[in-house]
């Protein structure tokens, strides 16, 4: 295999893979996704002065997707290492795709502490867990149709019921684009549905940039479209979150509210 010359400064300790392998056990995202969250982090460095290298951390998931950690330090050599080399290829969406591919066998995001079905936890603070979704890439049918939406809630409960053995206060702290969807919300009874709220744009995190995603992490044409042409258009700061189709909307509610 030729060598990949938009790689070459990235030899020395990012590089874990050959180039352009994709380990099938590993969660694979698209170019297209990458290149998405790129051209928001340009954007957010037109309208702010800051330099790319410092918005594509402050303004995407793209460090958390290379496995760099779950939480963005710049100081990490393998973040600095290839944050230089974006300054220095003409295709930025094709690196960070390489890097990605050759990362991608890494743990990336939170580490699950349990998981009951398309539904895990991870701890977040005291007495705080952190609810997630995984939609899985081996369904034939979407995971939130109403033909699976008994299956999802056994899941979710059992989930919580294991959460609540943690202790008498715990809450579950739920955050994501998908509680903008009949599909999602109906699993969930209506008092915590009721506490759900929009929040600042998570920039850096999935449950903002996982609505431009379908199930195989491929990017959804329409929502990426029409984010791109509000990117176009925006010449605010402030108005930057406006581009996404969807807002965050989010909870931290006691475990116990979402037991039936």
């Amino acid at each position: 295999m030729r060598p990949n010359p938009s790689l070459e400064p990235l030899r020395s300790g990012v590089a874990l893979s050959p180039v352009g392998h994709q380990p099938a056990d590993a969660e694979i995202y698209s170019l297209e996704f990458f290149e998405l969250q790129l051209l928001f982090a340009a954007k957010v460095a037109d309208l702010t002065g800051l330099p790319l290298a410092e918005t594509v951390g402050s303004h995407t998931n793209i460090y958390v997707r290379l496995a760099m950690g779950p939480r963005l330090d710049g100081a990490n050599p393998a973040w600095l290492e290839y944050v230089a080399a974006l300054a220095h290829v003409r295709d930025r969406a094709a690196l960070t795709y390489e890097v990605h591919l050759q990362r991608a066998r890494l743990p990336a995001g939170p580490q699950a502490a349990a998981s009951a079905g398309c539904f895990s936890y991870a701890p977040l603070g005291p007495n705080r867990v952190r609810l997630h979704f995984h939609p899985g890439l081996q369904r034939s049918d979407s995971p939130l149709s109403l033909v699976n939406q008994h299956r999802r809630r056994q899941e979710l409960t059992a989930l919580l019921s294991k959460i609540v053995l943690l202790g008498p206060d715990i809450h579950v702290v739920g955050a994501s684009w998908l509680y903008n969807l009949n599909s999602y919300r109906r699993l969930f009874p209506q008092r915590y549905l009721d506490s759900l709220q929009p929040i600042e744009p998570p920039y850096q995190r999935l449950p903002l940039w996982g609505q431009f995603l379908h199930r195989d992490r491929s990017v959804r044409t329409v929502a990426a479209q029409r984010f791109r042409t509000r990117l176009a258009q925006t010449a605010k700061l402030a108005e930057l979150g406006s581009c996404f189709p969807l807002p965050v909307l989010s909870a931290a509610v006691p475990a116990a509210w979402l037991i039936p």
